[in-house]
């Protein structure tokens, strides 16, 4: 009986541990060079950690090199798309904006042509409910090519609501299959 206790509370506490929101900060710039900085913070920002981007190390073992033959029996799975879609939209529906600040410099050497781009630009970045929180910014250049961006922001999403996402795409029937494919072409 105190196994059964131990491990109910140990499933809890998990739980509970997931429940806790995490805080995703980030600060992307590109004018002549891509510089960003990306925070994620947990229980209520007392840990963080930055990220930052690795440099390449050269491996001394070859691994074999896989081509497209090895994803073609995935994209035969019937209804993977629509449920890599879904999943994909799910997951972006868990994430909670606090703050997104964007400003985009964008421009061709073209007048004309500089014009069309923003018009297509400009309705797709218009926030389907604008807030306070959600702010962009769109500045046409004219007269050379260019393309600026500033990109900041803060994000909070709930870990358990990931979890619940993946684990019930896993064990969908489109999930399994693709597990198993996953696993046979593993050990090819």
């Amino acid at each position: 009986m105190l196994a059964l206790y131990i491990i109910a509370g140990i499933i809890l506490f998990i739980i509970l541990m997931l429940s806790i929101p995490a805080d995703i900060k980030f600060d992307l710039a590109t004018h002549e060079q891509v510089k960003g900085r990306i925070r994620i913070g947990w229980l209520f920002g007392l840990v963080g950690k930055d990220i930052h981007a690795r440099k390449k190390k050269k491996k001394p073992k070859e691994r074999r090199k896989r081509g497209i033959k090895s994803f073609l029996p995935l994209l035969r799975i019937t209804g993977l798309s629509g449920k890599i879609t879904k999943l994909v939209r799910q997951i972006f529906g868990c994430l909670r904006i606090k703050k997104l600040d964007v400003a985009l410099r964008v421009g061709w050497d073209d007048p004309f042509d500089t014009g069309m781009l923003c018009s297509v630009l400009w309705p797709a970045l218009i926030p389907p409910r604008p807030s306070g929180t959600v702010r962009f910014q769109l500045e046409p250049v004219f007269s050379q090519f260019a393309f600026e961006a500033s990109l900041q922001g803060w994000v909070r999403l709930f870990p358990i609501q990931l979890v619940w996402l993946l684990i019930s795409f896993a064990l969908s029937p489109t999930g399994l299959h693709l597990l198993k494919l996953m696993v046979v072409s593993r050990w090819k």
